[in-house]
This record gives structure tokens, sequence and C-alpha cells, in this order.
């Protein structure tokens, strides 16, 4: 009996099945899908990488703020450390880098304070005044209101719309009012006098004469309003009472150096960490390729740290790190002399300044090193040029694997769809064959 015909025999579509169809499917997606996806992988890395490297520069830059000259806060140079003595007074400073080693010394004879009237006790709030005008004077300034069909409330209400006034209602017992009349500020130039007019007479009392604050700061004679003083120098002192005759207050600075060394000896470790770590990233070995393939980025923000490290500074150019027991050794490393480094704060703590802060005109390390490190994530920066780069060719990656899936689903969907035609086509013609072949046999038999 045949077994057929094109040699496909009555099984012959059988070979034309979804399993025939996946496997050429997955051998072409290997080929053409698996390569991208390495790449996507590797990019993703490397994203990976740079990220740590950022977290690093992160951290050295907030080390390297307390050097830089134009930090917001106080840089660690201008640190002082301050005790002081008695309770007549309390100290403070907003801003330290103004601030001098050495003792002031205070003594408080009066304290400032506000001129304070009080009227007569006032049994109904809400009762209407009669005609007439009230007149409140402050530093030479009068501000009048009329009373004429006003509550004592509508009254308060009306003067407090000016800034330079505050009165009040105060509940002074269980059912009687007065009205208490305050200058905002202390001091005799802020006193207030009160004058009425018509048929209103509120009684007014001075209560609390205003008077100026008397001290005397370093022996220099103060006669003040207020009892807040700021010195050029930038220390504020707050009288808060008067002194005795045989107490006085007093407030002794000193600079604080003993953070300076171990802060510089964090940026140089910082420093050795970011070193290895973009080591780690860009020099691969015999059986492992760099996580991080183009380097020079790198290489660039770490020549430009270097040559920041060891530029001269000073307004001579006389200054440079190495003077003060800092150094680097053949593997690139930072290293630290922390007993010459100590001994130059304590002999030559205006030429470390000089060194690391500068000045306007000639900034020194910690200047410069915090505002190359402050650009590197800036908008145009360098990592951040890098980091745009890797993730616009992922984003590209992830656009070719997604076209390339794609192409290859409508190819083997037609693919599919044309197996199911000849399947179709050969079972229809192995079935005319098998006829064919019934009626041979038969014809065969016959003769």
């Amino acid at each position: 009996m045949a077994e057929g015909i094109l040699g496909l025999g009555s099984s012959g579509s059988v070979d034309l099945s979804s399993e025939l169809i996946t496997k050429l499917k997955t051998a072409e997606s290997t080929s053409i899908l698996d390569p991208i996806t390495a790449s996507q992988e590797e990019t993703q890395a490397e994203l990976d990488a740079l990220s740590e490297i950022q977290t690093m520069v992160s951290e050295l830059l907030d080390l390297v703020d307390d050097f830089d000259l134009f930090t917001s806060g106080t840089n660690i140079f201008d640190e002082i450390t301050a005790t002081t003595t008695g309770s007549s007074v309390s100290f403070d400073a907003a801003d330290t880098s103004k601030l001098n080693p050495g003792t002031i010394t205070v003594s408080v004879q009066q304290l400032a304070q506000k001129d304070v009237y009080q009227s007569n006790t006032i049994s109904d709030i809400t009762s209407t005044m009669s005609s007439g005008t009230m007149t409140i004077t402050v530093g030479g300034t009068a501000y009048s209101f009329t009373t004429t069909g006003k509550s004592y409330e509508d009254l308060i209400e009306e003067i407090s719309y000016n800034s330079k006034l505050d009165v009040s209602l105060e509940k002074v017992n269980d059912t009687e009012y007065r009205m208490i009349a305050k200058s905002k500020e202390s001091g005799t130039a802020n006193a207030i006098t009160i004058s009425q007019s018509g048929d209103v007479d509120l009684g007014f009392v001075n209560v609390l004469a205003a008077q100026n604050m008397k001290a005397t700061i370093d022996g220099v004679n103060y006669d003040v309003s207020s009892n807040k003083i700021t010195m050029q120098n930038g220390l504020i002192i707050k009288a808060v009472a008067v002194d005795t005759d045989t107490s006085n207050s007093s407030i002794s600075m000193e600079r604080d150096t003993s953070t300076i060394v171990t802060r510089i000896q964090d940026i140089a470790s910082k420093y050795n960490d970011l070193v290895d770590l973009i080591d780690s990233y860009t020099l691969g070995d015999e059986d492992n390729a760099a996580t991080i393939s183009d380097s020079s980025t790198l290489k660039t923000m770490m020549s430009t740290i270097k040559e920041i490290l060891f530029d001269t500074y000073g307004l001579s150019n006389e200054e440079n790190m190495f003077k003060y027991g800092i150094s680097f050794d053949s593997d690139g490393y930072m290293n630290v002399d922390s007993t010459t480094l100590t001994n130059a704060v304590t002999n030559n703590y205006d030429d470390i300044k000089e060194l690391f802060t500068g000045y306007a005109e000639k900034e020194g390390i910690g200047t410069r090193l915090k505002t190359y490190l402050d650009s590197l994530d800036s908008s145009d920066g360098l990592l951040t040029t890098y980091e745009d780069k890797l993730n616009t060719y992922l984003d590209t990656l992830s656009d070719d694997y997604d076209t390339a899936s794609e192409k290859l689903d409508e190819k083997y969907t037609a693919m599919a769809t044309q197996f199911a035609a000849y399947t179709v086509l050969i079972t229809q013609m192995e079935n005319a064959f098998a006829s064919l072949q019934l009626l041979i046999d038969s014809s065969t038999s016959d003769s």
C-alpha cells in the first residue's frame, strides 16, 4: 500500500504544529531579544553604580560644606564656644563669623519698660458712651477717636486697626473691666499720653511709666529703648534683670577648634572611599568586565577634585595642604598626619583657615571643592549629564525590545495562519489520495 503523496503519508500535516512554531520563535527570540535584554541589564547596572557614586559624592559634599566660605550656616572656623556668668542678661548670636575670642562684661542698672495706662472700671462694655473724643499720642504722633454713640467694644475694635497702639478691654474682677492702653514698644521714645474731650472721661491713670534700659557693656554706657542690644560683631545681649551691686554678667568666648582635625580626617576617609568605589566599577578583571564601560566622565571628575586639592592657596599662593601633614600615597589615597595638622591648627590657625575657606577674592580648598561637588548634579552637571545619557539609552533599548518583540509576534502569528492553511490543504489531498487508493485496490482485486 502506498504511504501517501509527496512523501507525507496519511499524517503528513502533523509536523506543521504549534510546537514547531514555538521552537522556531524561541530560537529567533534568543538571537534577537536576548542581546537587547543583556544590554538593558548592563545599562541598569551602570545606572545603579552611578547612583552609588552620586550618593558618596553627596556625602563628601556634606563634609566639605563646613569649610565653605559662603556656607548658609557657620563654617567650622567660625564656631565659637562660650561660657557665661550672672543671670541679668542672656547672650546669643545668629552668626558667629564676626565674633572674636575674649570676654564681655555687662552690668544692667535698669530694664526698659512700656508705658501702661488703665481706665476706671467699666461694668457694661456694650453700653454706649457719651459724646466726646479720646486722643492717644505715641512718640509725638496723635491719633484721635470719637466716642459718640459707640460702645466700649466698638471703640477698642476701631483702635486695634492702628498698628502703633495696643489697647484692650481686660476683665479685672468678676463683674468689671478696665480699658488698658500700652505702648507697642518699650522705652521713653515710645511713651504715650492720653487726653479726652467732651462728655467722655474714662479716668485713665499711668500705672507703669515708660523707661529705657540702662546698662554698661565693657565700660560703655547704654541708654536704649529696648532690652535687646545687637552689637556690631553680631552678639545679641538681652537684659532680663537688674544686677545687684556685687554681681555682673559676662560672656567668655573662645574659638572651637576641637573638630577641625577630625573633620579633615573625615573628608580624607570619604575621598578614599570614593576612589575605591569608582575603581570597583571602572576596573574589570580577567573574569568580569567593568560595570561602567565609559569611565571618562568619572576620570574627569576625579581629576578635577585632585586639581583642587593639589592647588596653591592664600593671597600670595603661599599655602598648600602638604605643608600641614596632608599627603597622597602611590595608590592615590589621601593621608592625614593628625599630629602635624593639630599643631598647625594650634599655632597657624589663620593660615589653615586661609587654606581651607580662603577669601572672596581667593577661595580656599573647601570653598572651591564645595562649589565643584555641588555642580556635579545640577541640571547640566557632569554626573547628571551622564545619568541622562544612560537613561536615554535605556529608553532606546526598551523601545528596540518592544519593536523587535512585536515583529516576532507578527511573523509567527502569520506563520501559524499559513501552517493552518497548509494543514487543511494537505489533509484534503491525503483524503483524496485515500479515496483513489481504495479505487486502485478494488480494481486490482477484481482483475
